[in-house]
């Protein structure tokens, strides 16, 4: 009895377990989903923000903002327009995450 137990318990993690993990691969939204566009330029909020946190990678910037977390903006700045770098800010909250690589699927602005 107890045997049919476990057996049937680990049947069910390897039946059960991968699907919830491809639900949730599934419900997390690309980079393009997450920041879908249109490009534009930084606010004086969000340049603040960055000032406060002492960021002096983003002489040109551009940003756009995220479809499922209201008040955060996924930035790409350069300094010398030949290396960028990716920014995630927040400016109600004063949060800044950066630098890291460009996103995939998430090119230059045609002006670059």
């Amino acid at each position: 009895m107890r045997i049919r137990l476990i057996s049937r318990l680990v049947m069910m993690v390897f039946v059960l377990g991968p699907l919830a993990c491809s639900a949730d691969a599934r419900s997390k939204p690309s980079p393009s989903e997450q920041y879908p566009g249109p490009w534009f330029e930084i606010t004086e909020e969000v340049r603040e923000t960055l000032a406060l946190h002492k960021v002096t990678a983003c002489n040109e910037a551009v940003g756009r903002q995220s479809s499922t977390h209201p008040g955060e903006y996924l930035l790409y700045c350069t300094q010398n327009e030949r290396h960028w770098t990716s920014w995630l800010v927040q400016p109600a909250t004063h949060k800044v995450r950066g630098p890291s690589r460009l996103l995939e699927g998430i090119p230059l602005p045609d002006a670059y």
